[in-house]
């Protein structure tokens, strides 16, 4: 076997580079930055990882940080309107979720691919450059792309999605923050203008890690909260300790009253317009390359399922490589790669996300009866961790109550 590229150091490229390398598949790695480089920039999203994730990376000698991270036990939810609670509950997870700063993790995987003998390339390839490398190769998989590669990966006409991003987006990674008393997330609705996510995480170099707080602010466009636009990074802590005073309960505010940022780079704002492609896209050769990740399928991270959707991704993708190691990686082969990842994770993933920031009728409804129904609240916050497991949710609904997923299903798409 000539070896296998991929391109993309993030939660789909590095994993599967890492499982493939641990087979004794060659791979090459491109990316744009070296472990040290990552550590020393700015935080690239926020991440929850739940238990199906969390057990794959153990079981693949990837969850390093599974016994030092902070457990997430569940979500309190909080439906606030002038900064008085309307309606509030808390759902707990089957099992706990973990979130550890990208940087941290990115660095210590790209530390062990280089010790598990892979090539890293840091290069930023043109369309042209890509297409006449992967001649060496006998597939490329590609898990980050630029707008010019990812316009090679046509649209999926079968899905509907927003032309342009539900939320305008500002993270920040805290130290200083009152945890929550009972080891929950924080997710707060705050009508016409979005919500405000907050989750305990882990933080710091490989080996130097300590536990912080990943504050997430998904403003309606145009709303109260999106007002990061144009802010540079000093100005940001001080914006979003004017939010949480402005609009939500003292109680809750107060839990940020010392906070400070965890490092200079601490902070990212931005957007997501929402993503689905088909699998395989077509080079100006006319050679095939296979997408995966977020290339294929962009969510907000509202929803928390971009990290958990990649991983399954890597784990997939790299079975079906595995158990096809002399090839030929052609189209058949790409689509029947990359479907199981499509119909049983990622599409059902898209759908929960939008549900979750657009709450049809169902949803919403179900959303506030649970403030009256532990098992609704719970089955509401386990669907987080199984998207694909709406019926449950809908299950869990009192007598009366509409279908949510029924909804979901014949709505949006």
């Amino acid at each position: 076997m000539r070896g296998i590229q991929i391109l993309g150091a993030g939660e789909c490229g590095l994993p599967l580079a890492l499982r493939l390398r641990h087979s004794g598949i060659p791979v090459t790695l491109v990316t744009d930055r070296d472990a040290a480089a990552v550590l020393s920039g700015s935080v690239t999203s926020t991440q929850v990882k739940f238990v199906p994730t969390l057990d794959l990376e153990s079981r693949a000698g990837l969850g390093i940080w599974r016994s030092i991270a902070p457990r997430i036990l569940g979500i309190r939810f909080s439906l606030v309107i002038d900064r008085n609670l309307v309606s509030g509950w808390a759902g707990r997870f089957s099992e706990p979720a973990q979130s550890v700063d990208q940087r941290t993790v990115f660095a210590r995987w790209l530390a062990d691919f280089a010790a598990a003998g892979g090539n890293l390339e840091i290069a930023e390839l043109s369309v042209p450059q890509l297409d006449q490398q992967t001649a060496a190769y006998d597939l490329t998989v590609v898990t980050r792309a630029s707008r010019e590669l990812a316009a090679y990966f046509p649209v999926d006409p079968s899905w509907s999605v927003p032309a342009e991003p539900m939320r305008r987006l500002a993270v920040l990674y805290l130290d200083g923050v009152e945890p929550d008393p009972d080891g929950l997330g924080t997710y707060t609705a705050l009508p016409g203008h979005g919500e405000i996510i907050s989750y305990p995480g882990l933080t710091g170099p490989p080996g130097q890690e300590r536990r912080c707080e990943i504050l997430l602010f998904e403003g309606l466009p145009g709303s109260g909260l999106d007002v990061f636009a144009h802010t540079v990074p000093a100005e940001r802590l001080p914006r979003a300790a004017q939010l949480l005073q402005r609009y939500l309960p003292a109680a809750l505010a107060d839990r940020y009253r010392n906070a400070e940022l965890t490092d200079g780079g601490a902070t990212l704002v931005g957007a997501v317009p929402p993503t689905m492609r088909e699998p395989i896209g077509t080079l100006p050769s006319g050679t095939l390359v296979l997408g995966g990740g977020d290339v294929v399928c962009r969510m907000d991270p509202g929803g928390a399922q971009g990290a958990n959707s990649a991983a399954h991704c890597a784990a997939l993708y790299s079975a079906a490589i595995l158990g096809n190691p002399t090839g030929p990686f052609d189209r058949a082969w790409m689509t029947s790669a990359a479907q199981p990842w499509l119909t049983g994770i990622a599409h059902a993933a898209a759908r929960w996300t939008m549900a979750v920031l657009d709450p049809p009728p169902a949803v919403r409804e179900l959303m506030l009866a649970a403030q009256e129904n532990t098992a609704l609240a719970d089955a509401f916050a386990e669907t987080f961790v199984r998207p694909a497991n709406m019926v449950k949710f809908a299950a869990a609904a009192p007598t009366g109550y509409p279908d949510p997923d029924g909804y979901v299903e014949t709505t949006l798409h």
